[in-house]
């Protein structure tokens, strides 16, 4: 048996949890832990997003790939 909790919420709340688990077929628990899982995979993506930029704008980095692209060309060229 799961553990369970009492959460207040407002009325408007739990009718659009209800609404939502209505159309999907899922019970308002479901619906609150889908979406929790959502926000959580979100924020994980504006993570990886704010490092990649952070990687993207490393002068060292930066520095590497023109070395690597010149060695490319340089190949291409013969």
């Amino acid at each position: 048996m799961a553990d369970t909790t009492t959460v207040k919420v407002q009325t408007s709340t739990r009718d659009l949890l209800l609404e939502i688990g209505a159309s999907r077929r899922q019970s308002a628990d479901q619906v609150i832990l889908a979406a929790l899982t959502a926000m959580r995979r979100d924020e994980r993506r504006h993570v990886a997003a704010a490092e990649a930029r952070a990687i993207k704008d490393d002068a060292a980095d930066l520095s590497e790939i023109r070395a690597i692209q010149q060695d490319m060309a340089a190949l291409h060229e013969g």
